[in-house]
């Protein structure tokens, strides 16, 4: 009898599945799984202001690096320096429980806002958690006629303290930092 329930069972689950390969045209989901780390850096020099940003994200692929150097003065002058770099090297370390990271010594292409200038420079930064950790989750549906798209995250957030370098010049302690744990999953589908 056991044997008979079994087979119904998974007669039925044939079934079902059957009918939902039918009635689901297609379905796409992308996952991302990775961690991050972010750190600012501000200095005051008389009139002049400069705030130092740096973003590394490593996922399955690699790791991210964005950084960017803009200095602006109370007479209104303005200059900002941006780079931006991919590697499929392990070039970022960074604790499950989000207590340190290293960015290993990597050189990023910098470009002016308003000029063709371009300069290359060796950038490498350490943080330290502090504090607790917060866990925190988000999902989005939306539907539109026959489509349909979710995406959804879990991230555990931290904040942290960052010293690091650009060119040998030591950036001191960031005054804002944190490193962030992250699973990520986007699906889209079609009936």
């Amino acid at each position: 009898m056991k044997k008979l329930y079994a087979l119904v069972f998974a007669l039925m689950l044939l079934l079902s599945t059957s009918i939902s390969a039918v009635a689901l045209e297609s379905k796409t989901i992308y996952r991302q799984n990775g961690a991050a780390a972010y750190a600012v850096w501000s200095e005051t020099a008389g009139d002049v202001y400069t705030d130092k940003f740096l973003s590394v994200t490593k996922t399955n692929d690699g790791t991210d690096i964005y950084v960017s150097i803009c200095t602006f003065s109370t007479e209104g002058d303005y200059s900002c320096k941006w780079g931006y770099k991919f590697t499929p090297e392990a070039v970022f370390d960074i604790n499950k429980k989000l207590e340190s990271a290293t960015l290993s010594t990597v050189q990023v292409d910098l470009y002016d806002w308003y000029s063709p200038a371009m300069e290359t420079v060796t950038i490498q930064a350490q943080w330290t958690g502090t504090g607790d950790a917060t866990k925190g989750s988000y999902k989005v549906i939306s539907k539109y006629g026959d489509y349909t798209s979710k995406y959804s995250d879990r991230s555990t957030f931290r904040e942290a303290t960052a010293t690091g370098s650009i060119d040998d010049q030591e950036l001191g302690t960031s005054d804002f930092g944190a490193m962030v744990n992250f699973k990520s999953a986007y699906m889209f589908m079609k009936k």
